[in-house]
């Protein structure tokens, strides 16, 4: 395959896909992902009803090959479980290079890896790829932000891991003034109160135009856990709408970056 790459439309090799699987697993609340080569790097994403939308995505300079061809779009839905399955295949504690191709519209996905303990193996995995379904277009392009947020990952993961299990409703208050940043959840037969003023170590800057109060399923907030777990940092970002979104960026060991990001919708008022 690497010896004519022309005939792929999309081909990319890495060092070692297992930071590339730590990402999509972070998002794999959902059997399928489109996958989306883009210029700039790859895009993998997942929703869950009309409500979540979660992206995994990979800049170009991850990789130490990377080319799609600018004639054609490299789009089409894939198994996220069998991808991810097929990266992790030589065990989670083996580092093992990944080469990538794409030939075109309606061809599998072809992966090769080889593990660094051992030169001599290497195996090449077929999956097969579907038409997309079209994506939720969430935010419009006439929405702004009302508010951004800067948070450490590890907090705002700490407090989603304390919240109560009984708990399904968390509300979001922002304000320009103290306290700034008040989370709420609601359970069935509790609720509890979290004030994160601006001054905090937990925010690292924040913004906001005016009085926000906003509530979102706890469950979609949930979702996000697993990309918390291996993020540096998230930026909150709120619309004019009420529409969440949380940027999450992985940093690698080689100063790289990857992202994660999700699009939360929030609950209606009674």
């Amino acid at each position: 395959m690497a010896e004519d790459s022309s005939q792929y439309h999309f081909t990319a090799s890495m060092d070692s896909g297992k930071t590339l699987c730590s990402l999509l697993k972070a998002i794999q609340f959902q059997e399928s992902a489109v996958f989306c080569a883009l210029p700039e790097g790859l895009k993998l994403t997942v929703e869950e009803g009309k409500c979540v939308q979660a992206s995994a995505y990979i800049p170009a300079d991850n990789f130490t090959e990377y080319h799609v061809r600018d004639d054609v779009d490299v789009i089409f839905k894939i198994s996220l479980a069998v991808l991810a399955e097929c990266l992790n295949i030589f065990g989670s504690g083996e580092e093992a290079s990944l080469k990538m191709y794409y030939k075109c519209e309606g061809s599998p996905l072809l992966l090769v890896l080889q593990p660094q303990s051992f030169r001599n193996v290497m195996t090449d995995c077929e999956i097969w790829s579907q038409t997309p379904d079209s994506m939720l277009e969430l935010r419009s392009p006439e929405e702004t932000d009302v508010a951004k947020l800067v948070v450490r990952a590890g907090a705002l993961l700490a407090v989603l891991g304390d919240v109560e299990r009984s708990a399904d409703v968390l509300e979001l208050r922002l304000q320009p003034e103290p306290p700034h940043f008040t989370i709420v959840t609601y359970g069935m037969q509790d609720r509890s109160c979290i004030e994160v003023p601006e001054c905090s170590d937990t925010l690292q800057s924040f913004s906001c135009e005016r009085e926000l109060t906003l509530k979102y399923q706890l469950h979609h907030l949930r979702l996000c856990m697993k990309a918390l777990a291996i993020s540096n940092k998230v930026v909150l970002r709120c619309s004019s709408t009420g529409l969440l979104l949380l940027q999450l960026k992985l940093e690698r060991d080689d100063n790289k970056h990857m992202f994660s990001e999700f699009y939360i919708v929030p609950l209606l008022d009674d």
